[in-house]
């Protein structure tokens, strides 16, 4: 018998005894369980010891090391079935269980380190006993190394006096990813974990799309994108997504311009606002840049002049004159001479007048107020965001996109254009003193999709860049979905620890056992049988996927302006 250095349980108690191994193969051992029929449990110091049960994790006493192994299986010989019948009373038969034993990891006893390798596989004979909790807890700290200021994220299943610590890195190093059925606790976990960041005073950007994350409370600043004011007294505060941080093809995914003759004149009509708000000397007095019978070269020599400002990210313009200005654009390509436009081009402006309408329509409508036409009381969403870094004191921001419409696929179009706008001040080197974690709730609506028509198709693809770059630039991403199958695969490849909840789809367990790397088919199984708020731990350089009951949050999500006793579970007095 081996003993650690360490202060922890012995792992070969003999009151944990379950049995020996009686058949060896690289992944999996069977073993003897000649105590598995027994009624109850007993107690040993306080804690329940099992004699055998599926999902329990056990120590195989090795020759130099402990092997870390789970059962996944328990069954009787043909012959001994009956055996365990209460009925029969024809025999003393006894029953001889059989367990099939998953191997996980293992233990160098001498060095106290573990890993998930198995550096000498169990011999036949070999002593099997039930993992003390304690054993379990040192196992997890001895494979992550010290670690400042741990994350305690709950407790392992049936020891709750064994909280389970993970190191800050582990947890948003490198991406995470918390997935669940409804119902499961995946917001619950979502807001713990971002409970933690704000107590070690990190940075944390939280995209919500139904506002159940108002609980935050004062851990949190708070600012509704889209949405009215209720009156003088509403201290909410309110911000926009402006039109000229998105990019030319969100604006075409809203406006769905034909490709034969409104597109080219839309990309025209953009570049010459554009030019007009960094020479406005080139407009009439109405402020309009007009082509018909103009000179070529004034116009031409300011956009070579001004080519890189106007490709640039976020450059301005008026999107109030947007359709006179298309119909400006409608010119024949010469006029008396090459120098010149000529006359208006009657076949493109009139096929240019319902482009028009949907311009004005877009800008008038309500539902796109904040991205074309913010009331005063609305902060620039962008410029929040800069401010929220730079203040010291300031760990969350929580953007709420419950008011945020879903027509013209206004939501979709602008997270991804936050996405989008964070990467590039990662790029830009703003997080890499103070790494950033954005966390998107119900992922799977805002990755893995095509909006826009036919045409004019915008991939969603902004946090899959994040997942993919942004760990270098120091921007990482909490992502939280009930609808792993949903999630890019590549996406999910990047991340480097998954809480799991209750997952029930056998296509949503699936791709998280493609995408962990570490997860199997005998552990996905145990995907669909998890309780309320316990969670499998996959990643986080864990020695084996750890399933853990989380700790609660201390502010708990939940839907605002939403009775919680209704007549479907009020209980009459």
């Amino acid at each position: 018998m081996h003993l650690l250095t360490s202060s922890f349980a012995n792992p070969f108690e003999r009151s944990r005894y379950l049995g020996s191994v009686s058949l060896v193969s690289p992944a999996i051992v069977r073993v003897n369980l000649p105590f598995a029929t027994e009624v109850a449990p007993s107690q040993y110091a306080g804690h329940r010891v099992t004699r055998g049960q599926v999902g329990e994790f056990v120590v195989i006493e090795s020759y130099s090391a402990a092997v870390i192994g789970r059962i996944v299986e328990i069954q009787l010989p043909d012959r001994d079935r009956l055996s365990v019948e209460p009925e029969r009373k024809d025999g003393d038969e006894i029953a001889n269980p059989i367990g099939i034993i998953r191997l996980l990891g293992s233990v160098d006893l001498n060095f106290s380190k573990s890993s998930r390798g198995i550096a000498e596989v169990p011999r036949i004979g070999d002593y099997v006993y039930l993992a003390h909790p304690d054993f379990m807890r040192f196992v997890i700290a001895a494979t992550q190394g010290k670690a400042a200021n741990p994350i305690i994220v709950g407790h392992l299943r049936g020891a709750p006096e064994t909280g389970i610590a993970l190191a800050p890195a582990s947890l948003f190093g490198r991406h995470c990813a918390v997935l669940g059925s409804t119902g499961g606790g995946k917001s619950w976990s979502t807001a713990r974990l971002i409970e933690q960041i704000s107590l070690r005073k990190g940075k944390v950007i939280l995209l919500d799309p139904t506002g159940e994350y108002h609980s935050l409370g004062d851990l949190a600043e708070h600012v509704h994108l889209g949405g009215q004011r209720s009156g003088a007294d509403d201290t909410r505060r309110f911000v926009s997504f402006p039109y000229r941080h998105l990019n030319e093809i969100d604006v075409f995914a809203i406006l769905q311009p034909s490709p034969g003759v409104q597109a080219p004149k839309l990309r025209d009509a953009l570049m010459s606002l554009k030019l007009l708000h960094m020479e406005p000397s080139l407009a009439d007095e109405d402020g309009y840049l007009v082509k018909q019978n103009a000179a070529k070269q004034p116009i031409n020599r300011a956009l070579l002049k001004n080519d890189a400002a106007i490709r640039a990210q976020s450059a301005n313009y008026d999107i109030t004159k947007l359709s006179r200005q298309i119909l400006h654009e409608c010119v024949q390509p010469m006029g008396s001479s090459k120098s010149h436009w000529g006359h208006v081009h009657d076949f493109s402006h009139s096929g240019c007048v319902t482009l028009c309408m949907r311009v004005e329509s877009a800008i008038l409508s309500s539902h796109l107020a904040p991205i074309f036409s913010p009331p005063d009381y609305m902060e620039d969403l962008t410029a929040v965001i800069s401010s929220f870094m730079a203040n010291k004191d300031a760990s969350v921001l929580r953007i709420s996109l419950r008011y945020l419409a879903f027509e013209h696929h206004t939501r979709e179009l602008v997270v991804n254009a936050i996405g989008r706008h964070l990467l590039g001040m990662a790029r830009d080197g703003a997080f890499n003193k103070t790494p950033m974690v954005v966390a998107l709730d119900e992922a799977h609506q805002f990755l893995s999709k095509t909006v826009g028509d036919d045409v004019n198709k915008v991939q969603l693809d902004a946090f899959g860049l994040i997942a993919k770059e942004g760990r270098k630039y120091g921007l990482t991403c909490l992502l939280a979905t009930q609808r792993p199958r949903d999630v890019p695969e590549d996406v999910l490849s990047q991340v480097g620890l998954f809480v799991v909840h209750r997952l029930i789809n056998e296509r949503d367990q699936a791709v998280v056992v493609n995408a962990s790397g570490v997860l199997d088919g005998s552990a996905a199984v145990f995907l669909a049988n998890l309780r309320d708020g316990e969670a499998l731990i996959v990643g986080g350089d864990s020695i084996m996927p750890l399933p853990i009951m989380m700790t609660p949050p201390l502010r708990r999500p939940h839907l605002p302006d939403v009775e919680r006793e209704t007549w479907l579970n009020k209980v009459d007095s």
